[in-house]
């Protein structure tokens, strides 16, 4: 019973892979229904349902000269720093569904 509205991150350039578990992107809000929070899970919106791709997590968002974000509104754009087991999925022109990591695999709190 997912009703929850979700983000909706269109990813415009990828600016460096600093290892396999962290992306620097640039990336726009492009959901009207909900921001990108930071700690969201993010996964590529047209992946197969069959395919087995680990989620992203939101770490960072930030943007010159306004600072950072715990919150990236609709039609915002800014630095977006994703970590991951494996990241390859992000890449320019990918459209990414944000959720609340707490709807997604990990249900409970303990780790942070």
């Amino acid at each position: 019973m997912s009703t929850e509205p979700v983000g909706l991150l269109r990813v415009l350039i990828v600016y460096e892979r600093p290892s396999a578990h962290r992306v620097l992107c640039h990336a726009r809000s492009v959901s009207r229904e909900r921001g990108v929070l930071i700690g969201d899970s993010v996964l590529p919106v047209d992946s197969p349902s069959r395919a087995v791709i680990s989620p992203a997590r939101v770490v960072r968002m930030h943007r010159q000269p306004y600072g950072e974000f715990t919150e990236l509104p609709a039609a915002w754009s800014a630095v977006v720093e994703l970590e991951g087991p494996d990241l390859s999925w992000v890449e320019v022109g990918a459209k990414l569904r944000a959720v609340p990591s707490a709807t997604g695999t990990e249900r409970g709190q303990g780790q942070g």
